[in-house]
């Protein structure tokens, strides 16, 4: 049984929004292994070129790291996370990365990052941006590190067929594709596309099920 379907819906939405401890490193487990292809769709759709600068936002257990970094030549990652137990369990997983200068792994938000204006070639989240309570200040964030030209990909919840546990009150903020678009554009990004994606994936009681997804791509 996994640990996920032990957890009520408020304690399922806290370790998604803030993996801790020995619990959250399981559901961190559950995820990567229920989203593998879709996370991997997403590096994809990324189009990392040789020596980009990419940065994730919430990078979880920092199992898309090599993956990143593989898409082409001279690549440096660097990562951001609010989770200390993320943090710590990514740069051990990564730890040959890390030492040797191709990776780094910091405990930050997404609304107040460490970075100085026009870092990061490229920009990315998975299942992060939902849980923004102020979307257009974190936005601003992300267009302020990124070089001109540079893109960014979001991939979050959409709002229909949404899983018990994703609701306002257990810190989950859904938007529709519209939504989306507004908030980007406010933030100064341009080529902004939205899209609701279907996938098949795995419910903790281990029943297929469909899930629904908004990707939200734009260029700084």
């Amino acid at each position: 049984m996994a640990v996920f379907e032990t957890l009520t819906s408020a304690e399922r939405a806290r370790q998604l929004g803030n993996p801790e401890g020995a619990v959250g490193l399981a559901v961190a487990d559950w995820l990567n292994e229920n989203n593998r292809q879709a996370n991997a769709r997403s590096v994809a759709l990324l189009g990392v070129e040789a020596g980009n600068r990419v940065l994730e936002i919430g990078f979880g257990s920092g199992r898309t790291a090599p993956d990143v970094i593989a898409q082409a030549a001279d690549v440096t990652y660097c990562g951001i996370d609010i989770s200390p137990t993320m943090v710590t369990e990514a740069a051990t997983f990564n730890a040959a990365l890390v030492a040797s200068g191709k990776a780094s792994f910091d405990l930050a938000s997404a609304e107040n990052m460490p970075f100085a204006e026009g870092r990061f070639d490229r920009v990315f989240s998975i299942g992060v941006i939902h849980f923004w309570t102020e979307p257009a200040t974190a936005l601003a964030e992300v267009r302020r590190v990124m070089r001109p030209g540079g893109s960014m990909l979001m991939a979050c919840l959409a709002p229909r067929e949404a899983p018990d546990f994703a609701r306002p009150e257990y810190g989950f903020h859904l938007r529709d594709g519209a939504g989306w678009d507004a908030l980007c554009r406010a933030a100064g990004f341009t080529d902004v596309d939205v899209e609701t994606v279907e996938s098949e994936q795995i419910a903790p009681d281990g029943a297929p099920i469909r899930r629904y997804a908004i990707i939200v791509r734009g260029r700084a």
